[in-house]
């Protein structure tokens, strides 16, 4: 119900003023950051998605001309991938990020920046979103409800940050900040994608205080020994995001062979759904784990290429 704001969120905690004073360094930043990994792995997964699919993986096989329109979408950043649905995020976070830029660079311009003025942008983005089915025009892709409630969340990480005092919540005022989405979970399945419509504004309220519950149980968690490890993870989640639905299979696959089951079953996304309801720790322990381990080994392995390359090249040149 909060995960993906608390993301948006956290990447609005972390804008630097610098980049809303130069627009176009600014600007720069964010498509490196975002439309760069989107475009490069998009397209990495769609050259294989024909032998995905020998293996199973996909239902059905790409034709030239599906290549072609794939390819286009995911320039355009309006489509990806199956197995990088997650991507969603990218494409959202890079919209959310620019207009909060240019948002904030205009606003800098004729006022200096104030809590009052991030507030008025965040009220707008969402009032856009709570109004953008009710328009006489259908809007492009980027520019959907999804988008502008991102863009409020990142505005309101911004915020908060600026506010410089929620983050030290106490860790039983954050327990009681969880219950909240917690409790309306019991009567409903909200989500960025799904809500629409009035469903905006409240979902808005419930996602942001489980986000600052989140922010309070990582100021306890910070304090333990284990603090390095939520660090290493946090620090790949884009690799944790890019291949976790792949990994995902590697455990379908698994439970299917056991279980003697036909392998087509192995097309079901993300994950199968006769699976009893245990599986879902070995997903999430494979989906994180599996992802750091192919990045540590591939990290290691041309750390290991390159020193035999330096060594080999100065032994030469010694040699010469």
């Amino acid at each position: 119900m909060f995960h993906m704001p608390c993301f948006f969120f956290i990447s609005g905690w972390l804008l630097k003023d610098k980049y809303i004073t130069d627009l176009k360094k600014g600007v720069l930043n964010k498509i490196k950051g975002s439309y760069y990994p989107f475009v490069k792995w998009s397209l990495i997964f769609l050259v294989f998605h024909n032998l995905l699919t020998s293996l199973h993986i996909y239902e059905n096989s790409y034709s030239w001309h599906d290549f072609l329109v794939k390819t286009v979408r995911i320039l355009t950043m309006t489509g990806s991938e199956q197995l990088l649905g997650g991507y969603w995020f990218l494409i959202s976070l890079c919209w959310a990020s620019l207009f909060t830029l240019l948002y904030l660079h205009i606003f800098n311009r004729k006022w200096k920046i104030a809590p009052i003025g991030i507030f008025i942008g965040i009220v707008g983005a969402l009032l856009i979103a709570f109004f953008e089915q009710r328009l006489p025009i259908d809007l492009p892709q980027q520019l959907k409800e999804q988008t502008f409630l991102a863009t409020a969340f990142y505005l309101s990480g911004y915020l908060f940050h600026k506010i410089d005092r929620f983050h030290k919540i106490p860790l039983v005022a954050g327990i009681g900040l969880l219950l909240i989405p917690a409790f309306v979970a019991l009567y409903g399945n909200w989500s960025m994608i799904h809500c629409k419509g009035w469903l905006v504004i409240p979902y808005y309220f419930v996602a942001l205080t489980g986000t600052l519950g989140i922010f309070s149980i990582s100021g306890w968690l910070s304090q333990l020994k284990l603090s390095p490890l939520f660090i290493y993870i946090g620090n790949k989640t884009l690799y944790i995001l890019t291949f976790h639905f792949l990994s995902f299979k590697l455990v379908s696959w698994v439970y299917i062979s056991i279980q003697g089951y036909p392998m087509e079953n192995l097309t079901q996304f993300p994950v199968l759904s006769n699976a009893g309801s245990y599986t879902w720790i070995i997903y999430s322990l494979v989906g994180v784990g599996l992802p750091l381990f192919i990045w540590k080994l591939f990290h290691i392995s041309f750390k290991t290429s390159s020193l035999k390359f330096i060594q080999f090249n100065k032994q030469y040149n010694e040699n010469k």
